[in-house]
């Protein structure tokens, strides 16, 4: 099969992930109104506006490379016989094969199978531009600042890009005429849709029989079928913890106030105060738990604190009030929460 991690000598995909993800977390912290407009052209594709679509159209082919640059050898992956893989082909494939062999009376298998040979041909020339275009994609996300790039990654992973999609093939199925070739079209989409999802961690098969409890008879088999076929993630999707998704306010003071915060009292218990305080001076998002910005902190500084006795901490200040006179390493909680919840109300 074909090997990115070799061809791009990829050591550590995890970390490169991950490391990705938390660019595009704080980039979007920042372009707020640059993705809720692509949103918005997103949600629109089911009402006929097919201008995210075309957008992202004429990215893909600004990526294509240029045949001559094609240095990366002819890549073949192992497909197996054709007769292999019309067997395991789903019925819709076979039967819009079948139709477009069946243009002189009715399709042989002969007819089909030598249609599934060229199409491999076609997928290995196809695969041997995957370096390029990856690199060129690479390019334009991180040395030419493509913000429809970042919309997309972060629609995609983090905002239930993958179920959202589902929905709005539904709505296409059930507001338009489609013909046999859509049909195909939209059944390896739902198909693709559901297995990336579940092996990239963004969704599990409950996350996907939740989704699409109501949407067309047509799709709910797709991803039935699909989420039959996967082994799932055990439950567990993967989550990126990122302070700009946590802060608010002027993230870029606030964020220079949590490392000078961090700088000045570096023993683990204080990172419950230093919640505590952006908490009270609402300069982070209600409802953020300690664990989620604990793993923020460990990614903003790069480095590992223990969680135990902080997140105890945490948990007992919001029993204990502080109120009044207080002695030892309560005293300095009060202190250090009182003087820290009025610098970041300052930053906010």
């Amino acid at each position: 099969m074909f090997n990115f991690k070799k061809l791009f000598a990829i050591k550590d995909m995890a970390s490169l992930q991950e490391k990705a993800a938390m660019e595009i977390r704080s980039w979007k912290a920042g372009h707020e109104e640059r993705y809720a407009d692509f949103k918005r052209s997103m949600e629109s594709i089911n009402k006929g506006d097919f201008s995210a679509i075309e957008g992202i159209l004429n990215l893909v082919e600004s990526c294509m490379p240029e045949e001559t640059d094609n240095v990366v050898p002819d890549v073949r992956l192992d497909y197996g016989t054709p007769d292999e893989i019309w067997r395991q082909l789903p019925q819709y494939v076979k039967a819009y094969v079948a139709d477009n062999c069946n243009k002189s009376g009715n399709a042989t298998k002969d007819d089909c199978l030598s249609a599934v040979t060229d199409m491999t041909k076609v997928l290995n020339q196809c695969m041997s531009f995957v370096p390029s275009f990856l690199s060129n994609l690479y390019r334009k996300t991180m040395k030419e600042d493509n913000d429809l790039i970042r919309c997309m990654y972060y629609y995609m992973l983090f905002d239930g890009g993958f179920t959202k999609m589902a929905s709005t093939f539904s709505d296409i199925m059930e507001d338009e005429i489609v013909n046999q070739s859509d049909m195909a079209m939209m059944h390896g989409c739902i198909s693709s849709l559901v297995s990336s999802s579940l092996d990239l961690g963004t969704e599990t098969k409950g996350s996907w029989e939740r989704a699409t409890e109501n949407v067309n008879p047509e799709i709910w088999k797709d991803v039935c079928f699909e989420l039959r076929k996967s082994k799932g993630n055990r439950g567990r999707t993967k989550t990126v913890c990122c302070i700009d998704d946590m802060i608010t306010g002027n993230k870029a003071e606030v964020k220079r106030q949590i490392l000078r915060f961090i700088h000045d009292y570096p023993d683990n218990i204080c990172l419950a105060y230093l919640l505590q305080s952006l908490v009270k001076a609402g300069a982070v998002k209600q409802g953020t738990s300690y664990i989620a910005f604990h793993r923020a902190i460990e990614r903003l500084t790069g480095k590992h604190y223990g969680i135990d006795t902080p997140q105890r901490r945490y948990g007992e200040l919001q029993t204990f009030t502080l109120n009044g006179p207080q002695k030892g390493s309560w005293k300095r909680a009060k202190e250090i929460t009182m003087l820290w919840t009025a610098i970041f109300r300052d930053a906010v």
